[in-house]
């Protein structure tokens, strides 16, 4: 164990959020492949999404026969992402002293980004694979790290596409609570993008500046209410300040960095004039504190003195507040329609990032839906919808489109694979379960491509995916070895 956490530490060291790339953390774990004596090929992998590193690889390790035939699907696929979202703010890491990288053990678990999803995975994954680098087995094991897993899944979908192997079945790492996750709800992404024309005022009216950072605390997409929405904290507090009377103009809005993941951050910039100055800071002063949210929002105050100042147009900021409202109140529809056999038991929205632009908005909204709901439909009311708001605002160009969908999984519980990992738990002295799962997983792209395939891995998934002070049993990760060494025997031996 002493050899497995330092290796586990080295790991979250590394840092691999998605848009930085996992070239780093791929060279590290291609030397252990290689000290267990696997058959090692680092995949370059290419794709087109904007503001993301190209220094993205697959890491594929096999251990038997190397040799990958299409028409015949043979040998066992242990997958598992090793990229990362970004960790948000640093001071909510109060397990690791402010530095999610810098990995902490304490009370039989271990902290830091990656530790549950899903570094530490892919190392029980390596420690078992290499228990049989001496055994004669009769079906390869593939071993492989995907990049680009928090980025639409690249990797996987590059990996599939490319046809680099053609296992029979295909275990895909997530954090499980070492149970066999054979269903999850689908994925849909929108981005909605507001244009607009900024317009040149006299700064002699609005000639105070107020830069408001809201915080808030992240989590995951899926799982909205476990965290506190800061674009939306500073947006419902904007229009608390417009309702009591204050005249704002606006320069720059900004907020999140993940997709996928409830932001914990936001910035707006915004004027007043100087006689609305004194009250402003009155009002903020009053109600954050009436509200118990003095460390939800921070202001910087400042003034222009004569200097011109482009401002946002006051038909951006209303549009603004629409759309949030529209997909809120989609929200609050999908609430109404439960499967408790999800958790949470319902589908859900998140806005994750709001981003400015030259000369536009970019709001990303993350939905999951249960498997009832039709992805389609709901794409159909999400245009019909915006569609509606641009006529609103012909002065703006407000458009939206699927940025992404992850399909949902639904596994027959009958199926073979399915009893093959109900087994080895059991053999691993591990209470056999199902159960069902409201992430995404490349387990989707793989079924969509026909492979059996199932899901699993140590670690809670609620409130500590996406999550500051993300952390993993260490009991846990010791059990998920010995499971991947029944699968493996169950399969390849």
């Amino acid at each position: 164990m002493k050899r497995m956490l330092e290796e586990a530490k080295r790991m979250i060291r590394l840092n691999s959020q998605a848009v930085n790339g996992n070239e780093e953390l791929a060279n590290y774990c291609q030397t252990l492949l290689e000290d267990r004596g696997m058959k090692v090929n680092l995949q370059q992998v290419t794709h087109s999404f904007e503001g993301y590193s190209k220094r993205q690889f697959n890491l594929i390790g096999v251990l038997g026969d190397p040799l990958v035939d299409r028409k015949i699907r043979k040998g066992l696929l242990l997958c598992t992402q090793m990229d990362t979202v970004s960790p948000g703010l640093k001071e909510h890491w109060t397990e690791t002293d402010g530095d999610p990288f810098n990995a902490q053990v304490k009370e039989g678990k271990i902290f830091g980004l990656g530790a549950a999803e899903t570094k530490l995975d892919f190392l029980a994954k390596l420690y078992a694979v290499a228990k049989f680098r001496e055994r004669k087995l009769k079906m390869p094991v593939y071993l492989v790290g995907l990049c680009g897993g928090e980025a639409g899944m690249f990797g996987a979908r590059y990996l599939v596409k490319a046809g680099t192997l053609n296992p029979k079945y295909v275990l895909v790492g997530s954090p499980t609570e070492l149970k066999v996750v054979h269903a999850q709800k689908s994925q849909l992404l929108f981005k909605v993008v507001i244009g607009f024309q900024q317009v040149e005022r006299d700064a002699r009216g609005f000639n105070r500046r107020i830069d408001l950072y809201g915080f808030g605390r992240s989590a995951h997409a899926c799982e909205p209410s476990l965290g506190v929405n800061a674009i939306e904290q500073s947006i419902e507090f904007l229009n608390r300040a417009i309702e009591n009377g204050f005249e704002l103009r606006y320069t720059r809005f900004d907020g999140g960095d993940n997709v996928n993941q409830v932001p914990d951050r936001s910035f707006v910039q915004f004027y007043l004039t100087s006689h609305q100055f004194e009250d402003f800071k009155r009002f903020f002063k009053e109600t954050v504190k009436s509200d118990g949210k003095e460390r939800a929002f921070k202001v910087e105050l400042g003034g222009v003195g004569d200097a011109g100042v482009r401002f946002l147009p006051d038909a951006l900021t209303t549009s603004l507040w629409e759309v949030t409202r529209f997909f809120q109140k989609m929200g609050e529809d999908f609430s109404r329609v439960n499967d408790p056999s999800f958790s949470p038991d319902f589908s859900t929205v998140n806005l994750g990032r709001l981003k400015q632009g030259v000369s536009q908005l970019e709001l990303f909204f993350d939905c999951r839906l249960l498997p009832d709901l039709m992805a389609e439909q709901i794409e159909s009311h999400v245009k019909q919808g915006i569609q509606k708001l641009a006529a609103q605002f012909p002065s703006l160009n407000l458009s939206v489109v699927r940025e992404r969908y992850n399909h949902g999984l639904e596994i027959p519980q009958e199926s073979d694979f399915l009893r093959y990992c109900l087994d080895s738990l059991d053999e691993a002295g591990i209470e056999p379960q199902l159960r069902k799962k409201s992430g995404s997983t490349e387990a989707a792209i793989f079924a969509q491509a026909g492979y059996d395939v199932a899901v699993f891995g140590p670690g809670a998934w609620e409130g500590v995916s996406h999550s500051p002070n993300e952390s993993l049993e260490l009991e846990q990760l010791e059990r998920a070895v010995s499971f991947y060494e029944k699968i493996i025997e169950r399969v390849c031996v």
